[in-house]
């Protein structure tokens, strides 16, 4: 709902008229609950509903996922979230880490992964190897390395694109004015 629509909104829970996010109040059509109440509601269909997580049996939480291990099962939100750090974890990892949700795969030892901390190492050493450096600045270390439009067939660090990109986007503001 964008500004002007939210002027005047207040929440038929709470009575609040500030939130990041309204939603439309299922029990009194044409009416709107804050984010807050919303998420509480949530909480309690889950309850009445007698919705708990399958690994540590809670009954509230922001969000439900269904768990493949046991069908009809569902897990809280830190369940799932660590539910997928050990499958990554046994996965088998190159680092020893199991505290990223951001798994990559390994290219030098297929059937591990690589966290993400890792795999941007693995970016810059890569690069640096190969001798790529930055056409306008000159490094030969980023996290990413973009093909350079003024220059083909040469590349750009990641800091000189985003000021690339930005200056385009002046330059299009300008020529469209």
């Amino acid at each position: 709902m964008d500004i002007a629509a939210a002027a005047g909104t207040t929440c038929v829970t709470c009575g609040t008229d500030t939130t990041n996010q309204w939603h439309d109040c299922k029990d009194e059509s044409g009416n709107k609950i804050c984010r807050s109440c919303y998420e509480k509601n949530l909480l309690d269909v889950a309850v009445a509903a007698g919705t708990t997580c399958v690994k540590c049996g809670t009954d509230t939480t922001s969000q439900w996922h269904n768990c493949k291990d046991k069908s009809g099962t569902k897990l809280c939100k830190p369940c799932y979230n660590k539910n997928q750090l050990d499958v990554a974890a046994a996965a088998g990892t190159t680092c020893g880490t199991d505290t990223t949700l951001s798994w990559y795969n390994c290219k030098d030892e297929p059937g591990t992964k690589i966290c993400m901390s890792c795999y941007k190492q693995n970016q810059l050493d890569v690069a640096a190897a190969a001798g790529t450096t930055c056409v306008k600045c000159g490094t030969d270390t980023t996290s990413q390395w973009h093909n350079c439009k003024d220059k083909p067939g040469t590349k750009i660090c990641r800091s000189c694109y985003g000021k690339n990109e930005g200056k385009n986007k002046k330059a299009g503001k300008a020529n469209e004015e």
